[in-house]
């Protein structure tokens, strides 16, 4: 069977050269009659020129917040296109960039996250990450700054110093990609980031975008910022000039049933002899984006295991781009050698293949159709799926041939769709996680500021106001007076509430337990010596390592030594032990230093990842197993007959109880 095109009408524009679809003229003519737009067009049908056309042709300076580097880079590539196809000269910034490329562009592409801060840092003789942050955001050209939610975080945090948040004043535009994406902390902090930054004077315009918004977060945003709200359906005021494929036709095969996806992506490539149709494919293909073919799958793992079983196959390691965790962020760049991608969900959001076979599986509904995505938007293509029984039985009962809309509602009857919890925001949790960010920023005036403790009371009541405006938007009000007094009596140093000081000191958008650098055995033996050494979270780090021990030797980092793994293998079961004078104090917090028993198991051994959690005070909570439903998004242990969870995860787990425990 296959899905059909998705063919959608264009107009022209007269503010821009290329033939446009009405929700991108839409959002033209409409630019400047609103400070908050709402997109949720499919995927492929240019929610990110509808945005960026509007900036290249008001000149303007505009942050893009992406949820991974990996669509960060392929964005930036997108954008550059676009400002040439307007005849405009974009130049993607980066250390090796001359001064006589920086005269000549109409608009600068900055990339910003840690390592190119430490790259320009390093190179440019810049100095610390502060100081590159400030000199990259200088308002001496026009600019687009491509970036994380971590790093605007901090920004607004103060961690890179005031002078870095008041660079964002030049910056007229936010635009904020696959939103839907933030949950629990992060979106309650997202939200918040948009409030307090409209509340300092910073982005007269907001821009969502999503292919999939889930209809509780866009009740959530309609309530905070009363969007105007584009989809397909959009329709501007100018007449159709023809049509354009915006989707092409996707043929789709099931994959033959087996209990291994490495084994069937692995015959599925060997039984259709794709190396040589990929070789052939590669060779006749001009366009650098190109890649014959891409496989998704839902566990790192497996894909280390695939990409090691197709070299037993005969294919090479250089034809195969790498795009997973667990690995050196180099071994990621596209070259053109590479036949085949191999990823996981870090490739699934936004990211644009020019591809003409998808070989995926998927556990949920909108993961299914972002990866469904990645093939059919620039030619028709093959998609090879992996899937249980019941969505297989559910394919063969369809028309040959159905629309993508008619097919995407079947995919979200046949597989679990997990709630995105905005319900978080409106919580005691939810109101603490932002009101530490208001917290911290006041602290960090008060250390750094040189001025009369006059202004800054003025600094400090501004803030503070701004967080009231914020609870008067979800109607809690009184539980921030709570909140307050409880910060209050943190500062006291009274014991109940001392962890509320030492989750400020956490505080970040995704408030998880850390990354760390390993240095991974198996990675040396595949690439070499300089891949073996990158970072890891602690998360997937404790559920996946095999041979995990600390070396005192090693010291990319210092001194110190390093954690180092012999491979990556199968789930582990993870475990907490050493708590047990608290073990029925459900719903309580506390903090890690109160506790030097407290230790991480793998399969009932002890870890040195126990060490790690010593090297910094973290929160805790447990609650009781048969209350909480947890899944995979949410990092929980098991403690004994509890449920354990650090730091902002501990917060979601928190309210999961109280949920369930009061039926709320």
């Amino acid at each position: 069977m296959k899905t059909l095109p998705l063919t959608l009408p264009l107009v022209q524009h007269p503010l821009v050269l290329m033939p446009l679809y009405h929700h991108q003229a839409v959002m033209l003519d409409e630019w400047t009659n609103h400070s908050t737009f709402l997109v949720g067009t499919k995927t492929g049908t240019g929610k990110t020129a509808a945005a960026v056309l509007p900036i290249l042709k008001y000149k303007e300076s505009a942050i893009m917040v992406y949820p991974t580097n990996e669509l960060i880079r392929n964005q930036v590539a997108g954008v550059v296109n676009i400002a040439r196809l307007e005849g405009l000269n974009p130049c993607i910034y980066e250390p090796e960039t001359t001064k006589e490329e920086f005269g000549k562009a109409d608009v600068l592409l900055v990339h910003i996250d840690a390592a190119a801060l430490e790259k320009w840092g390093r190179e440019k003789g810049w100095g610390n990450k502060w100081k590159v942050l400030n000199r990259l955001l200088e308002n001496n050209k026009t600019k687009i700054i491509f970036t994380n939610p971590d790093i605007l975080f901090l920004i607004f945090a103060l961690r890179y110093r005031g002078e870095v948040l008041a660079s964002l004043q030049g910056y007229r535009t936010l635009v904020v990609d696959e939103f839907h994406l933030y949950q629990g902390v992060e979106f309650a902090h997202a939200l918040f980031m948009v409030h307090l930054a409209r509340h300092m004077g910073m982005f007269e315009r907001v821009v969502l975008l999503s292919a999939t918004p889930d209809p509780e977060v866009k009740k959530t945003v309609r309530r905070f910022f009363a969007p105007l709200e584009i989809d397909l359906s959009t329709r501007s005021r100018y007449v159709n000039k023809g049509k354009r494929k915006a989707v092409h036709e996707v043929e789709i095969i099931l994959c033959s049933a087996g209990t291994d996806p490495v084994e069937t992506a692995v015959n599925t490539i060997l039984s259709l002899r794709e190396r040589e149709k990929l070789i052939e494919l590669g060779k006749q293909e001009n366009e650098p984006e190109y890649i014959p073919a891409v496989v998704v799958l839902n566990s790192v793992i497996n894909a280390i295991r695939l990409e090691d079983r197709l070299v037993e196959e005969g294919f090479s390691r250089n034809e195969l781009l790498i795009a997973r965790g667990l690995s050196d962020r180099d071994i990621r760049q596209k070259r053109p050698e590479h036949l085949l991608v191999i990823g996981t969900s870090a490739i699934e959001v936004g990211v644009d293949f020019k591809c003409d076979y998808l070989v995926f599986e998927a556990f949920e509904a909108p993961s299914f159709m972002q990866r469904f995505g990645r093939v059919g938007r620039h030619r028709p293509g093959k998609a090879y799926i992996i899937c249980p029984e019941n969505v297989r039985s559910g394919i063969e009962g369809l028309d040959k041939e159905v629309t993508r809309d008619e097919f995407e509602t079947k995919v979200y009857d046949w597989y679990a769709t997990p709630e995105s919890r905005p319900w978080f925001i409106y919580t005691r949790s939810g109101l603490i996680t932002v009101y530490t960010l208001v917290n911290n920023i006041i602290s960090k005036v008060m250390e750094g500021y040189q001025g009369s403790s006059e202004n800054i009371d003025v600094v400090k009541n501004k803030l503070e106001n701004i967080a009231e405006k914020y609870a008067e938007k979800i109607h809690c009000e009184r539980l921030l007076a709570a909140i307050r007094s409880q910060f209050a009596k943190a500062g006291q140093g009274i014991k109940e509430y001392k962890w509320l000081k030492v989750y400020q000191e956490l505080n970040t958008f995704r408030t998880s337990l850390p990354s760390i650098r390993i240095y991974d055995y198996a990675e040396k033996e595949r690439r070499g010596e300089q891949y073996a050494s990158y970072n890891v979270d602690l998360i997937s780090l404790i559920h996946r390592a095999e041979g995990l021990s600390f070396n005192p030797k090693l010291n990319f980092q210092g001194p110190e030594g390093m954690l180092t793994v012999k491979r990556y293998g199968k789930y582990k079961q993870v475990s907490v032990i050493g708590i047990s004078s608290i073990s029925e104090a459900h719903g309580r917090f506390f903090q890690t230093v109160d506790f030097p028993e407290l230790s991480i198991l793998q399969n009932d051994h002890c870890t040195p990842v126990s060490h790690i959690m010593t090297l910094k005070n973290h929160i805790f909570t447990i609650v009781p197993k048969n209350l909480v439903k947890s899944d995979w998004r949410l990092p929980a242990f098991p403690c004994g007959q509890s449920l354990i969870a650090f730091d902002g995860a501990a917060l979601l787990l928190n309210e999961l109880y109280l949920k369930n425990m009061y039926n709320i």
